[in-house]
């Protein structure tokens, strides 16, 4: 009886095969066995009115600018978002899409929901000095984006409200402008100024347009009416666009501006209070206070220390 050699084949036609075989079975678990993941598309810049969530019923917004790919930034606003509630939507304006916004499954959520929208700054917007910031929150085009609202907060990516305090954000709406409070001092010139500071600052919309169409910061910037001297004074420091807005507010008949005991209650910057609302560059004014910081507010480590305009390098103020 004779035997029959059936001929061997090749490895390479083998292992083609072998691989075809774990594409099947691949396609087959992903489509009956494995949980589907949702897909998101990339965020995109749109206009006020090209969004599909209208802020035309809401009575109050908060906002950030913000245009660097910061890492915290997504917590960050979301921390925010979850701390005001639903009644206050959050617009980001900024430049470009960060990736790092794109990545964020819960960030992506809360844009689909409406609570947060993202805007785009004008073109060619640039935060190389103090004076560009000034420059673009004195215009009307930044208040009109967020029309209808009653009161804007505006908040910084280094500034932060904690979710420990009994105060809520409706609770200063009486107020036309709140902001962590200067430190005037009480005999000299060793402050910085008058006023409330506007990294974390809630301000009355309209007040503020108007001021912003009836007066010019750039224009008595220009013309030499705003000093870019040092702001080491007793005296508003006007080269900055929230000690200017507190200026004109003295001067409106009628503006409900908060003492320096109820600002500090708003928001701690350079003036102590032991259970604020919110910090706005804690780390940096008060160092030696963090563990009764972190104490009351954990989630400060949210916020960055790196600041939108880097004090010692600013080009023209």
């Amino acid at each position: 009886m004779s035997w029959s050699l059936q001929k061997k084949k090749p490895p390479a036609v083998l292992l083609v095969k072998a691989g075809l075989v774990l594409v099947v079975i691949y396609f087959i678990l992903s489509e009956f066995l494995l949980p589907s993941l949702p897909i998101w598309n990339p965020l995109n810049l749109s206009s006020l009115h090209a969004n599909k969530h209208a802020f035309s019923d809401v009575s109050n917004v908060a906002a950030i600018i913000e245009d660097r790919p910061l890492s915290n930034l997504a917590p960050l606003i979301l921390h925010f978002s979850s701390v005001l509630g639903p009644d206050w939507p959050i617009v980001l304006f900024t430049t470009t899409g960060s990736s790092l916004l794109n990545q964020s499954i819960p960030f992506q959520r809360a844009v689909d929901e409406g609570r947060i929208s993202i805007r785009a700054l004008p073109e060619n917007t640039q935060f190389e000095n103090h004076a560009a910031v000034s420059e673009l929150l004195t215009t009307p085009w930044f208040w009109e984006q967020l029309a209808p609202a009653g009161h804007v907060l505006l908040f910084q990516a280094d500034s932060i409200i904690c979710a420990n305090s009994e105060l809520r954000m409706e609770d200063f709406l009486q107020y036309d402008f709140v902001g962590a409070p200067v430190d005037v001092p009480a005999g000299g010139t060793a402050g910085h100024g008058e006023g409330y500071n506007g990294g974390l600052s809630l301000r009355n919309r309209s007040m503020i347009l108007d001021i912003v169409n009836r007066h010019s910061w750039k224009g008595e910037k220009e013309s030499g009416a705003i000093s870019q001297e040092g702001c080491v004074t007793k005296r508003p420091c006007l080269k900055f666009e929230d000690q200017w807005f507190y200026h004109k507010m003295k001067d409106i008949p009628g503006a409900n501006l908060p003492s320096k005991e109820v600002a500090s209650t708003f928001a701690v910057e350079t003036v102590w209070y032991d259970t604020p609302l919110g910090y706005h560059q804690v780390e940096r004014w008060n160092a030696n206070r963090m563990d009764k910081v972190a104490q009351w507010c954990p989630e400060y480590k949210m916020a960055t220390t790196d600041l939108l305009v880097k004090h010692g390098k600013d080009k023209g103020s």
